[in-house]
């Protein structure tokens, strides 16, 4: 594994520094740009944003209650959107910075890091979009069945965006794990004793961070579960 210390000093020994603040004022500058375009875009990318939950209800629109709403909304989810894309990029450009600092199998390991936080990234993305999205839209209209629906455009988008987030943040657990096994902390041996302890907790993990609803409580107790075994593949990878 990587000596930190060793690292840090290495770091503010060279220009590391200057280098990192170059970087994020060419990224700063990128994103304002990219924050300026997708706002003028918004009116066109919304809808396809929420295509599932059009497809759901049947095209019934979103709502406003107040006249700034809409702009306020078209500015801040803008502001998301223009940051996801530039992550990666971002991410990329920074292991370029940092490897030269690093001995060979550092590289090795932060590079294998990094391909695979990217990959379930959008996983993430993908899993949260195309099927957590639409199956919690579900659940909650179904709930609300017997009133009429009045949804908030404020309030639906950033729900979309903090469940899209959430999903690609779950999709990274594995990797936490991965890096728990491979520093000896977490073992095969405790997985095949400890197995029912550890689903419980994941499942009051579960009870914690979703609705109150046991089906999404259940399913995302059971990908805490798989994605704890993945991490054992993931480890030896790593």
């Amino acid at each position: 594994m990587i000596n930190i210390h060793e690292k840090l000093r290495l770091f503010f020994a060279t220009d590391f520094l200057s280098r990192l603040r170059r970087l994020l004022m060419s990224y700063s500058f990128l994103f304002l740009i990219f924050w300026s375009i997708t706002f003028l875009l918004f009116p066109k990318i919304f809808p396809l944003l929420l295509h599932s939950y059009y497809h759901l209800v049947g095209g019934e629109p979103l709502v406003f209650i107040s006249i700034e709403e809409a702009l306020f909304v078209a500015i801040k989810a803008s502001f998301y959107l223009a940051l996801i894309p530039l992550l990666p990029f971002m991410l990329i450009k920074l292991w370029t910075l940092i490897s030269p600092e690093l001995y060979e199998y550092e590289r090795r390991f932060l590079r294998r890091l990094l391909i695979l936080s990217l990959i379930l990234s959008l996983l993430g993305f993908l899993f949260g979009y195309y099927f957590l999205f639409p199956t919690l839209v579900k659940i909650f209209l179904y709930f609300g069945q017997n009133f009429e629906k009045n949804l908030r455009i404020g309030a639906f988008l950033f729900f979309f965006l903090k469940l899209i987030l959430f999903s690609v943040l779950i999709f990274q657990i594995p990797i936490v794990f991965a890096l728990l096994i491979k520093e000896g902390w977490i073992t095969e041996e405790v997985l095949r004793k400890r197995k029912w302890y550890i689903f419980s907790i994941f499942f009051g993990l579960s009870f914690i961070i979703t609705p109150a609803d046991f089906f999404s409580q259940l399913l995302l107790t059971l990908f805490f579960f798989l994605f704890f075994k993945i991490s054992f593949l993931i480890a030896k990878f790593l």
